[in-house]
């Protein structure tokens, strides 16, 4: 049997990337967890398919993943979203396309670390309540 040379990668990884891409961005940004994750509704209807209804039930519980319009992470201090540089560039971490020129690469013991640049998020700061500021 000839396997591809470039087999695609599993939407379950994909999904799951782009998850962890939000709450670190979150993190990055806001310097706190996020208190809930966003993935669109086809994307959880395929990681449910995969993972079965208990697992996503306790990501739920974990995380506060929930349906929404695209990927996001979020909480009190504010909403961090993936652009469309971010669906594009994951692909290049994950092996299936190119890696973007502007993402770094740095070598640890833990092998490496992907440092993606600041336009695969939109950031959202919370309103800050009137008086204050």
């Amino acid at each position: 049997m000839d396997l591809p040379s470039n087999p695609p990668v599993s939407p379950t990884v994909r999904i799951t990337v782009l998850l962890r891409l939000a709450s670190e961005g979150f993190q990055d940004v806001f310097n706190a967890r996020p208190e809930w994750l966003e993935a669109p509704p086809v994307d959880l209807a395929e990681l449910r398919e995969v993972v079965g209804v208990e697992r996503i039930g306790q990501l739920r519980e974990a995380t506060g993943l929930r349906e929404g319009e695209g990927y996001a992470a979020g909480g009190p201090a504010g909403v961090v979203r993936l652009a469309a540089a971010a669906h594009e560039g994951v692909l290049g971490l994950l092996g299936v396309a190119a890696l973007p020129p502007d993402v770094i690469i740095e070598q640890t013991d833990q092998g490496p670390r992907y440092h993606v640049p600041e336009d695969w998020f939109l950031t959202t700061p919370a309103a800050e309540p009137p008086g204050r500021g």
